[in-house]
């Protein structure tokens, strides 16, 4: 189908996504970003879910967006919630990891988390109509058996009958802070705890947690339990509780507000409302509120007037494909979606959308996580289509539409689907007509472009059918080369890349040879340069259009006055600690830290301007040997921060530390250098002490 640029819908036979549901092209409100161009991307990838990518070309920048349309309401679709390893406390998994192992058509992020201790969600949890964790202070994304999607803020209130003695239930899936808990095998294994009586438990009917149990026996709180279920009693309700007989009964009950539990089939905890009424919102109780401002990865859930649930993700922190927005940018998109509620989902590099691609048979990551890898993380909200397998009606293929240059080569991976789109056999090998045949020859899976036009590749493969639209250019509208900082030691070699896009902003697929040319070392056709001494000029010819790209070679350091400029702070404000300029040298910077209390990283801020072309950080550091771990936190030119790993403080004594940037990092800035705690080990109090802090820069 075209909308004067070619929409990938898989085949021409293919039901189109239904009118409404996921815009053709997106027209966000203000404060969103001008859009001067975009690409869209729709299909349906399951009855009642379509999905759509939107490639944005913005005064601010490059965004990268991806979107899940439900109808909930349908019979044949489900929502529901996966929590990492089916465990509260866990090491984490993957929003792709966890699609594929609940057979789930897409699914994005859920809620914040303990990330790299207990890897536990922070607010509640709803699966399959059991609550397994209790409300936080925060909003919650709840679907109703019946399909619909609400956002609220939820309270909980519970009680435990133990022998006909009624107590509060305080907290599932906790250890007591004095009072009472009810654990289950979601907790994992239950560690020793002084001053807790802990009763083993047996499920007698009902839903767990909230069922009725028999006491097994009075369990060793004192020696590590395997994971079941467990009457944790804390000192406050101890006398209360007194010690159970074992083959007492427990009966366990509680309901939600503003939503009764019995009425709830999934639901994940999220970070800020940041649309209510169709308005931004500026929730008072969101994570990080002082990140309201700052362009980031977004993951969100928002919801329609009519029942409608969006999965959004806005890609962040990579200028060269995707600068992130604000959230309140983030509710301006949630509203061009129709929608008039919104939920903010943990994000940065946590924000993942996992998708079964029409031909696909499992869902996989779609996004490019700015982690550069995809994050293991707590739980997600996932989507499931009931709709029955059925014999195949038709072909599609991946990608489904094939846009390349004159000389091009393209593999397409074809599969039959059912009325369902549920892949019945994949890697099908059809035979296959080009028209006009003047724009090229497809031949064992894959298609040769000859000559610019437009047109199709027919499928055949007896009774079924399938099309996908071919573009074929001579020049593409633009092109760069990549990585976008080439850097290279002096005689050494990188491989150098060019990508290139359509007059709509769709990328191309190029031949394998190209023309390179180099102004000094030398390149062959593939793009891989060998150096010589200095610096170099690149150029790369694609039909008309020539890309122009600065190889650096070699690099040196530059004193950046970081010493000057830094002083104290802590995360939370107000921890324990001191700087201390001019500590033994001109240079030197002594940082002072404590862990004691609630106090997660203490931070030299420096704030300094970089050179241009700089390609990463060096300095002396005392190492106190405290096995804490040493950060730096530089900001680009789209006033992005990104946080680097240094070092671990494992060798006591002065050394030398270099930190190289990841290729492509735009750093402007030197914000900090700071210190925090190894995950999982306790530290207390340390003392380091910085010196000649300096900019490696790119170039002799």
């Amino acid at each position: 189908m075209r909308f004067g640029i070619f929409v990938a819908f898989f085949i021409a036979a293919c039901a189109v996504a239904r009118a409404g549901v996921l815009p053709p092209r997106i027209a966000p409100p203000a404060p969103f970003p001008r859009i001067l161009q975009q690409a869209p991307t729709l299909e349906s990838i399951a009855p009642g879910v379509d999905y759509g990518e939107y490639q944005l070309v913005t005064d601010a920048g490059p965004l990268a967006i991806r979107i899940v349309a439900i109808d909930s309401h349908r019979r044949d679709v489900r929502v529901g919630s996966v929590v990492a390893t089916d465990s509260l406390v866990s090491p984490g998994e993957t929003v792709g990891s966890m699609a594929r192992r609940t057979r789930a058509v897409a699914g994005i992020n859920g809620d914040y988390f303990d990330i790299g201790a207990t890897n536990r969600p922070i607010n509640m949890v709803v699966r399959d109509g059991a609550l397994l964790q209790l409300p936080y202070k925060r909003y919650v994304l709840a679907v109703t058996r019946d399909g619909t999607p609400h956002i609220a803020e939820f309270t909980f209130s519970g009680a435990l009958d133990i022998d006909g003695r009624t107590l509060q239930l305080d907290a599932i899936d906790q250890m007591p802070q004095g009072g009472l808990s009810l654990l289950t095998p979601l907790y994992g294994r239950v560690p020793p705890r002084d001053n807790v009586t802990l009763l083993s438990l047996e499920p007698m009917g009902g839903t767990p947690p909230l069922a009725r149990y028999r006491v097994k026996a009075i369990a060793d709180n004192t020696a590590p339990q395997p994971p079941g279920y467990y009457v944790a009693i804390g000192l406050n309700d101890y006398g209360a509780a007194g010690v159970p007989q074992v083959d007492s009964v427990v009966a366990a009950s509680g309901d939600l507000t503003p939503l009764g539990l019995n009425a709830i089939a999934a639901a994940v905890g999220g970070g800020a409302l940041i649309l209510h009424d169709g308005r931004w919102y500026d929730d008072a109780d969101a994570p990080y509120r002082e990140e309201n401002s700052r362009r980031m990865p977004c993951s969100g859930a928002a919801i329609a007037p009519d029942g409608r649930l969006f999965l959004v993700e806005v890609d962040g922190r990579q200028p060269e494909e995707s600068v992130g927005v604000t959230r309140p940018q983030f509710a301006a998109l949630m509203r061009s979606l129709g929608a008039t509620e919104g939920l903010l989902l943990d994000g940065g590099g946590s924000s993942t959308l996992a998708v079964r691609r029409l031909g696909d048979g499992t869902a996989n990551m779609v996004n490019s996580p700015s982690d550069g890898r995809e994050r293991p993380v707590a739980d997600g909200i996932f989507v499931y289509s009931n709709a029955p397998a059925g014999p195949p009606v038709r072909l599609v293929a991946r990608p489904g539409v094939v846009r390349a240059i004159a000389g091009a080569t393209v593999s397409l991976r074809v599969a039959s689907v059912d009325a369902a789109y549920h892949v019945v056999q994949s890697d099908a090998a059809p035979d296959a007509d080009v028209v006009p045949a003047s724009l090229g020859v497809f031949r064992a899976g894959q298609f040769l472009a000859r000559k610019s036009g437009t047109g199709r590749l027919v499928l055949r493969d007896g009774n079924l059918r399938g099309e996908v639209a071919l573009q074929v250019d001579a020049s593409p509208a633009r092109a760069r080369i990549m990585p976008a900082l080439p850097n290279v030691d002096p005689n050494g070699s990188i491989a150098l890349a060019a990508v290139a896009f359509d007059a709509h902003g769709y990328p191309i697929e190029l031949p394998a040879q190209l023309h390179w040319n180099a102004s000094g070392g030398s390149i062959d056709s593939s793009g891989r340069y060998r150096a010589g001494a200095r610096n170099a000029d690149i150029t790369v010819r694609i039909g008309q259009t020539i890309a122009n790209a600065r190889v650096t070679v070699g690099s040196h350091d530059v004193s950046i006055g970081f010493s000057d400029r830094a002083r104290f702070t802590t995360v939370p404000p107000g921890g324990k600690g001191t700087l201390t300029r001019n500590a033994g040298c001109g240079s030197c910077v002594r940082l002072n830290y404590s862990f004691s209390q609630n106090e997660r990283a203490a931070y030299a801020m420096g704030d300094v301007d970089l050179p241009n072309d700089t390609l990463g950080i060096s300095f002396d550091v005392q190492d106190d040997g405290s096995n804490a771990r040493l950060r730096i936190a530089v900001r680009n030119s789209i006033k992005e921060d990104t946080r680097v790993d240094a070092t671990r403080l494992t060798q006591p004594g002065w050394r030398h530390v270099t930190v190289r940037f990841s290729a492509g990092t735009d750093a402007t800035r030197l914000m900090s250098i700071y210190v925090l705690p190894q995950k999982g080990v306790q530290i207390s109090d340390g003392s380091i002490v910085l010196r000649n802090v300096r900019a490696i820069v790119a170039g002799p």
